[in-house]
């Protein structure tokens, strides 16, 4: 173990310890070793690890600077967030592991005026409580707080991570990704602070995690390289918290495929399992969802979903991507091959599947128990789904518990509706 504070590191809270950390870093990078954060609060910047891990000591914290001057921007350029600039990034090195008892704090809170509100339109007014629950304005901030990109053999394990000001874990084009036993709490009315973002990566497992989060929990997608496929992904035994979607597969022009998840709770989010491609150039294949219990929470403010537990689309994203961006392909279906069972569902919406021109096929739900509850701020949407980034307006069927559109292809059995209606168009 390679001790930071043998390298200069005080853990006062107010002393700037970049250059003593990245000293550490450099020295365990050379040698393969571990750096050992201690007991204490160390306040730092960018921290590049190139290849070094990091041990976390019980009572340890990793604070990240509020200033954003001490993330100076890094070699590389991500597709939605521009130049990078983290507090620690690994870019194509391999066999990475951080662990330990201690916590990151991406002191996400200083890069927002916390006394502001992102109030927007509705179908009727705003109460104060609801407003509280809106996003704050986005304003200057590190758009990645943990990034991974082109690296293998890479663990995470047992750390708690708080407060992030965008997306806290993200994982670009990288094998062999091991995330377990973490806990991720960050606002919950800042916007993009995505738990887990996997983008492009082939090979993760994600377990035994606790996440709660302004934004999605997990996501997988190809927002980093829209030609690289996302592909075999286990997420299990995690409990799940979220403004937005707690599990969310695909995005624009994503590939998605050979997905597992299991045994994980949902719970007060505003969309609970979700699956959102483009219609065309966009593939979400092979997945298969067991024993889930989800309640959705209907979230006042700018957040995608509406309440909805369980939920596909296939339609056009109402993005301006550059013709640069574009994949080079075509893809004959947008969702196929996705097998869903026992799933317990509490819900402040119905359960939607809509297609385009039947670009939805092979879908199975199996042993799916729904039942509805009221909702403070449904009204706020309407009774709709929540199309975003599509700009389809819908009209949820007062009745209706699961909707299934646009020529969309699934197969029931059991589904146990408690007076609601399955309808298909």
């Amino acid at each position: 173990m390679i001790d930071i504070t043998t390298f200069g590191a005080i853990g006062d809270g107010t002393t700037m310890n970049t250059a003593a950390i990245q000293a550490a870093l450099d020295q365990a990078a050379k040698t393969g070793g571990m750096v050992q954060i201690p007991d204490g609060v160390f306040l730092t910047g960018t921290l590049v690890l190139n290849g070094a891990s990091l041990h976390l000591e019980s009572g340890a914290v990793l604070k990240a600077s509020g200033n954003l001057e001490d993330y100076p921007e890094q070699p590389y350029h991500h597709n939605e967030m521009g130049t990078l600039r983290a507090m620690l990034v690994n870019l194509g090195h391999d066999n990475v592991t951080i662990e330990g008892d201690g916590t990151i704090d991406f002191s996400g809170c200083a890069f927002y005026d916390m006394d502001a509100w992102n109030v927007p339109p509705s179908k009727v007014p705003f109460r104060e409580e609801q407003i509280r629950e809106c996003t704050h304005p986005i304003g200057t901030r590190p758009a990645q707080c943990l990034f991974f990109h082109a690296s293998k053999n890479i663990t995470i394990r047992n750390i708690r991570v708080i407060d992030a000001p965008c997306w806290t874990l993200t994982f670009s084009e990288c094998e062999n990704v091991k995330l377990t036993g973490l806990t991720i709490d960050t606002d919950l009315n800042i916007p993009n602070d995505d738990g887990i973002h996997i983008c492009a990566c082939k090979g993760v497992l994600i377990s035994d995690c606790h996440i709660s989060s302004g934004d999605d929990c997990i996501a997988l997608s190809c927002i980093t390289n829209w030609e690289k496929p996302c592909e075999d992904v286990v997420i299990t035994n995690c409990v799940l918290r979220s403004c937005s979607k707690a599990i969310v597969i695909g995005y624009l022009y994503s590939v998605v495929r050979n997905v597992l998840i299991s045994n994980c709770i949902i719970k007060e989010s505003n969309r609970g399992f979700c699956i959102m491609c483009n219609d065309e150039s966009s593939l979400v294949e092979n997945v298969r969802i067991s024993n889930l219990l989800i309640d959705t929470k209907i979230r006042a403010g700018n957040w995608w979903g509406n309440g909805e537990p369980i939920f596909m689309m296939a339609m056009k994203h109402d993005y301006d991507i550059p013709t640069e961006q574009f994949p080079q392909r075509k893809t004959e279906s947008a969702i196929r091959n996705v097998y869903i069972e026992n799933v317990t569902c509490m819900g402040e919406n119905a359960m939607g599947i809509y297609g385009t021109d039947g670009n939805i096929y092979g879908v199975e739900l199996r042993h799916i128990d729904y039942r509805r509850k009221p909702s403070a701020n449904l009204a706020l949407k309407g009774n709709v789904f929540d199309f975003s980034p599509g700009r389809l307006e819908f009209e949820v069927p007062a009745d209706c518990g699961l909707f299934i559109g646009g020529s969309a292809e699934v197969e029931l059995e059991d589904l146990r509706m408690h007076s609601w209606r399955v309808i298909e168009e």
